[in-house]
């Protein structure tokens, strides 16, 4: 009985309808195995397409027709149509034997950008290519369910991968699943699917935003678009580049010019241009829905803006603590917590410990956000 049971279990291997599924149960009775092919509880894994029901009303009429002429030539028609239907469902098996895919995509984006999401394909087969292949995608960011195919063959041993974009609408944390595996190779009599269960997850951070900041009365203006780091001749070292002609000899490092064999200057920061300290306070009463979204957006832009002129400092957001920002990993991690930032039904009470250049947020308008630093106007957002 030994052998008997092993035979078995190996044949059950393909033929269990929920072989691919999660939760899969062992089956290793005959009937409820053979019940199991007909009628499957979990996942539909074959099933005929429209072709091979046609081809079994063709086989049937055929059938009756042999029988009552006895023919021989319609015996073998008949023989042909049942023979490429078993045949189906073989290299239907074999085309997904040994295949191996896994869904990858971008860790986080922004509103509106576009993004673009993989499925690494192998196929471990040693002999066998496998063809037309479709996968099944969807997100919580679009309703429609997407198809990949696979248009070209993917031979033994190879892999391969298969793109597809998607653009987020809102910010937030959201789910891309690989919801199944479908193929009708190789005659279209039979459509296998297989279950899968390979999702990641997308962390979509607020759009860029139009918005206008003025530091001080007749100081610097700060624009929506790229920023760079200014030099001047302040205390603090900015950064070391080599040395332009023009460049004051005092500014000459000596020792990166020793070690880099060639003159290098210090890049001075201007002196005076200190930092803002950016507090953001989520209470619902303050914030309507439409203007906490503008709101997030405005913040991500000025902390990305105010960074990368070196003059952001910490990032306060209601009564979770200050966070210093000095790395561009900081400043993700605070982009991370703005797209999964709520209203705050209870008033927040926002403890500050800084004197100076304190960066809050109040209401303009019916939409807008006003930029304030300390008790003045400095900016808001554009109508």
């Amino acid at each position: 009985m030994a052998p008997a049971n092993t035979e078995l279990r190996n044949w059950h291997d393909w033929t269990d309808p929920d072989f691919f599924a999660t939760d899969r149960q062992r089956e290793s009775r005959f009937v409820p195995l053979f019940l199991r092919q007909i009628l499957p509880r979990h996942l539909l894994q074959t099933r005929l397409t429209l072709t091979g029901w046609c081809l079994i009303f063709v086989s049937f009429g055929l059938g009756i027709a042999a029988y009552n002429t006895a023919s021989n030539i319609l015996f073998l028609t008949l023989s042909l149509l049942l023979s490429s239907l078993v045949l189906s469902g073989i290299l239907s098996w074999i085309n997904f034997r040994k295949l191996q895919w896994v869904l990858q995509a971008p860790t986080h984006l922004k509103v509106g950008e576009v993004g673009m999401a993989e499925v690494d394909l192998a196929n471990g087969k040693a002999w066998f290519p496998s063809m037309a292949i479709c996968f099944r995608v969807d997100t919580e960011m679009s309703e429609a369910t997407e198809r990949l195919y696979m248009h070209q063959a993917l031979s033994a041993g190879e892999s391969c991968k298969l793109e597809w974009t998607f653009v987020p609408k809102r910010r937030g944390s959201f789910q891309l699943r690989l919801s199944g595996v479908q193929s009708q190779f190789p005659f279209g009599f039979l459509q296998k699917t297989i279950g899968s269960d390979s999702e990641t997850s997308v962390l979509v951070w607020p759009a860029r935003i139009d918005y206008d900041f003025t530091a001080a009365p007749g100081g610097q203006r700060i624009s929506a678009g790229a920023s760079r780091q200014n030099a001047g001749l302040g205390n603090d070292l900015l950064n070391i580049r080599p040395y332009e002609r023009g460049d004051p000899p005092r500014l000459v490092h000596w020792k990166a010019t020793a070690r880099m064999q060639r003159l290098m200057i210090r890049q001075l920061a201007q002196e005076g241009e200190s930092g803002y300290h950016l507090q953001l306070d989520p209470d619902a009463n303050r914030w309507t829905a439409e203007q906490f979204e503008v709101l997030c957006s405005l913040a991500c832009s000025l902390a990305e803006d105010l960074f990368h002129l070196s003059r952001l400092e910490t990032v306060t957001i209601g009564d979770s603590g200050t966070m210093p920002v000095r790395s561009i990993h900081d400043l993700h991690d605070f982009f991370d917590q703005l797209a999964r930032l709520k209203r705050q039904p209870a008033a927040v009470e926002v403890q500050s410990y800084v004197r100076s250049n304190r960066l809050t947020f109040r209401p303009c308008g019916e939409s807008g956000v006003a930029i304030y630093v300390e008790a003045n106007q400095a900016g808001q957002t554009h109508s």
